[in-house]
């Protein structure tokens, strides 16, 4: 089987995790607390909250992920919760239950897309990317950083 890899180099680091939907990862490029989307203020996010808004053709990003982790509304611990509380750090976008002593992982919204691809290849997943894409996107300058 033939396998091709992105070269994530030049935006791997740039885009965040803000929002998760089956097998859907969506990441931003501006600031957690500036990311919105319809419903992400109710719970339980599954049921209310839709993908993210986005102003500008390069500032969601949008991939495919397969493997063995939980959302947090699954599993032994799982709970009902909004996306705005994710994103807030209240609990982990995907996890790992740990049922055979391995070491549990835990996916947090604001982790790059590198870090992001990294965990889901150790929890023994994978991540799909459209070919063509890794391609660095214009420069991005926040808003805080131009007051600087």
């Amino acid at each position: 089987m033939t396998t091709l890899r992105v070269d994530l180099e030049g935006v791997g680091n740039l885009y965040r995790l803000c929002f998760i939907r089956g097998p859907w990862a969506y990441f931003t490029r501006t600031g957690l607390d500036e990311q919105w989307g319809d419903g992400w203020d109710k719970k339980p996010y599954q049921l209310q909250a839709h993908p993210p808004y986005g102003d500008g053709t390069d500032q969601i990003l949008k991939i495919a992920f397969d493997g063995p982790l939980f959302p947090p509304e699954a599993g032994l611990n799982g709970h009902s919760i909004s996306v705005f509380e994710l994103n807030a750090g209240a609990s982990p976008w995907l996890r790992t239950e740990s049922y055979f002593h391995g070491k549990q992982i835990h996916i947090m919204a604001g982790f790059t897309l590198l870090r992001f691809i990294e965990l889901i290849e150790l929890a023994g997943g994978t991540v799909f990317a459209p070919i063509g894409w890794g391609e660095s996107p214009k420069a991005f300058v926040h808003a805080s950083e131009k007051a600087s």
